[in-house]
């Protein structure tokens, strides 16, 4: 070997030794170095978040983190609706004062009038009172370090080294809802683009407050295992702020304060579809559905396809067919494919394909997946759980709903279409009935080619393909839906047979 060699060889090995020496100090560094590391980046912030039960704005919620003298404090405030206490009105506060390095302290809280203190007395004990009306009841907790509180874990997380979606973190943690310690350990499930509301304007003629700026942010779904009600279930952004969560209170998403606390506290929020609060449109799970459907144009409606046939005027309904691999296409499409179906990969109104909020969402949910059947899928799913409902003025807007978070039924769909398209998916709106416990009503819902046929979509529950509940009459925008209830109120809808699974 020559001396060029040698040299190389010396540099090979002197880098293998570096980088085996990198790996050795990050598998090696303590949970305590790691939350020092995330502490680095917390910064000064206050967070507002709206709270909603079944769609109806109940409350809000506040993350402030500041610095002290001492430290960090974080508090943690929120006020929602309880029927049950005085005033009509729940309070909870948790204030906590750690080290800069986001070592516990002390952790004092405030539910209503019932209140309770945690100190830190050493390295693993956590000293617990609670004042009674006879005196204060003391007891201590073990613990082992570093400790922390449920809704300080997903901003640990996600100011960590490089979080990754599948990564597993284990922490004790101290729950001030039960006043107890436990081991939990937590998944990042999912990574996604959000679209957060930043500052708000009034709007004189709803008389409430409405966003008008958002950002685009990057979030890790942080959920704890086994998942339960009232356990960490939230998305955290880069920087540490919760962007949604789920959890006793109800359902948090961040928002600009006025559209939290002001349009709460002045009774202007939107709900979920006052018209229509009692009807469940999730619609039955059936197998089969059998209507006759007097005095309705059958034979002048997209009533006819793979799954559903027309008999004279009686409509049966099946599951739709379904292969486990798309056939004839895959991701991303070729020229033929999306030569055939330009119609149904375009920009429509309220079906902004081409927008670059769309097309980032778009892009990191499908990532490098080939099969349409599983992109369809997985985007269903994000939809449902990303768009709270929630009635708005607004046209169904797919880019609106991407910046609000909310929408209703329409909202959702062509959000859902302009991801498909987005993704090469061919996809379309439709409008029909839908099979519920209330019986049938008007509904839209979306189509997409999948496997060599047009399959029905569920927006409300996130399947693909819907279940024999939905009944297809024509093909449009959620827009025409008025046009479609029109028409039903001049024809009797009779179910003759229903199949369950």
């Amino acid at each position: 070997m020559n001396g060029r060699g040698l040299l190389a060889v010396t540099v090979l090995a002197a880098w293998g030794i570096g980088l085996g020496a990198l790996a050795q100090r990050e598998l090696s560094r303590s949970d305590v170095e790691r939350l020092a590391e995330a502490a680095i980046r917390v910064s000064p912030v206050t967070g507002y978040s709206l709270v909603e039960r079944n769609g109806r704005h109940v409350g809000f919620t506040s993350i402030t983190t500041d610095t002290v003298p001492a430290g960090l404090q974080i508090t943690d405030y929120a006020v929602t609706n309880d029927s049950t206490l005085p005033g009509g009105r729940r309070v909870e506060q948790v204030v906590v004062q750690a080290s800069r390095s986001l070592v516990l302290r002390h952790i004092a809280m405030r539910d209503g009038d019932v209140t309770a203190t945690a100190t830190v007395i050493d390295d693993s004990v956590l000293r617990l009172v609670r004042p009674t009306a006879t005196g204060a009841d003391t007891s201590r907790l073990t613990f082992r370090p570093p400790l922390l509180v449920p809704f300080l874990v997903p901003t640990v997380i996600a100011l960590g080294a490089s979080p990754s979606v599948g990564d597993r973190h284990t922490w004790d943690v101290f729950d001030p809802a039960t006043l107890s310690v436990r081991r939990a350990t937590t998944r990042i499930r999912a990574e996604s683009s959000w679209v957060v509301v930043d500052s708000a304007a009034w709007d004189a003629g709803a008389r409430r407050w409405r966003g008008v700026h958002a950002d685009t942010v990057t979030a890790w779904h942080i959920v704890e295992e086994p998942a339960q009600p009232g356990r960490i279930d939230g998305w955290v952004d880069e920087t540490g702020q919760m962007v949604a969560s789920r959890g006793a209170r109800g359902d948090g998403r961040r928002t600009a304060y006025e559209v939290a606390f002001e349009n709460w506290r002045s009774g202007a929020s939107a709900t979920a579809e006052p018209a229509a609060a009692t009807v469940d449109r999730r619609g039955l799970p059936l197998r089969r559905l059998v209507v006759l459907a007097r005095g309705l144009p059958l034979d002048r409606l997209k009533a006819t396809n793979d799954w559903q046939q027309v008999a004279g005027d009686t409509v049966t309904v099946a599951d739709a067919p379904v292969r486990a691999k798309a056939s004839g296409y895959w991701l991303p499409p070729q020229r033929d494919h999306r030569a055939r179906f330009a119609r149904e990969l375009q920009v429509e109104p309220f079906i902004e394909v081409e927008a670059p909020v769309v097309v980032a969402v778009a892009k990191q949910l499908r990532a490098r997946e080939p099969d349409p059947l599983t992109t369809a899928r997985v985007l269903a799913r994000w939809v449902v759980d990303s768009i709270a409902s929630d009635v708005t003025p607004t046209p169904p807007s797919a880019a609106a709903a991407l910046r609000s978070r909310a929408g209703q039924a329409g909202h959702r769909v062509n959000l859902w279409i302009a991801l498909a398209r987005a993704s090469g998916i061919p996809a379309r709106p439709v409008l029909g009935v839908l099979a519920t416990q209330d019986g049938l009503v008007p509904h839209a819902w979306a189509e997409a080619w999948l496997g060599g046929t047009w399959i029905p979509v569920d927006l409300q529950r996130g399947v693909v393909p819907a279940d024999a509940s939905h009944l297809r009459l024509q093909l449009g925008s959620p827009t025409l839906l008025p046009d479609i209830e029109r028409v039903l109120s001049r024809a009797t809808l009779t179910v003759l047979d229903r199949e369950q699974p």
